[in-house]
């Protein structure tokens, strides 16, 4: 990243020199670009996730010495002894970014056409798998540092086609928002922050852009500035990245 295509919304002051950040989902459109600001901004980053070829990939487009990439898989039943390993090899975490979402596999259904394994299995890689994240991973988080959802606009608004995607994302607001009270001075600072429409490198791939949506680095620099602290928005729990020019928002 550099100054020229550094969003206008972004503070001058931004520096996570001798953090240690773990991002959930890194190698994914979303977390991809959270990952290269974070490395651009001065942090040590444990990019995690299912696919060891996706994490190889990211390691090759980064070429960082400070990006470190560790299979993980949030539904195993090792995932709270994997976080401990984690945390005993890279040092208690600054910040721990949750980026995860699963389309599953049955396409777009009507809600009530979804079978039971269908549903299970959407709810499971959407929800389960984020409070297993969280209940991992908060122990290993420093208390002066943060965690962080990155969720959908399906959080907000109807979602036909796509229930199991719709209600988990608003299930994964409200439980963020209800872990950000109960820490409330008591641990890390959590955040939730729902998403528009973003520009990721896969969806480029694919033929699929739009210089008018959201270039997933963007949503790194609001990352990295809760992280530091110095966003105008770091009082807040709930903020809203739909616009690439307002950036960060309290409200949508």
């Amino acid at each position: 990243m550099t100054a020229a295509n550094h969003p206008q919304w972004a503070q001058s002051d931004t520096d996570l020199t001798g953090r240690s950040i773990a991002v959930i989902g890194g190698a994914g459109g979303v977390g991809e670009g959270v990952v290269q600001s974070l490395l651009h901004f001065g942090a040590t980053v444990v990019a995690a996730g299912r696919s060891s070829a996706n994490l190889e990939g990211l390691a090759t487009r980064s070429g960082a010495p400070t990006l470190n990439t560790e299979v993980l898989d949030a539904l195993a039943p090792d995932l709270d002894e994997t976080a401990t390993r984690l945390a005993a090899k890279y040092g208690v975490f600054d910040g721990v970014i949750v980026a995860v979402a699963s389309w599953g596999d049955q396409g777009q259904k009507p809600v009530l056409s979804l079978s039971d394994d269908e549903w299970d299995q959407l709810l499971a890689a959407n929800i389960t798998a984020v409070f297993r994240l969280y209940r991992a991973f908060i122990p290993h988080v420093a208390p002066g540092g943060v965690l962080i959802q990155l969720n959908g606009m399906s959080a907000e608004i109807p979602f036909p086609g796509n229930a199991g995607v719709a209600l988990s994302a608003a299930a994964g607001k409200s439980l963020t928002r209800t872990l950000a009270a109960e820490l409330q001075d008591a641990g890390p600072r959590v955040y939730e922050v729902i998403l528009g429409v973003i520009r990721t490198r896969s969806r480029q791939l694919a033929g699929i852009d739009d210089p008018g949506w959201i270039p997933a680095r963007d949503i790194g620099v609001h990352v990295a500035e809760l992280i530091g602290g110095n966003s105008p928005l770091a009082g807040i729990d709930l903020h809203y990245v739909v616009d690439p020019v307002q950036g960060p928002r309290s409200r949508p």
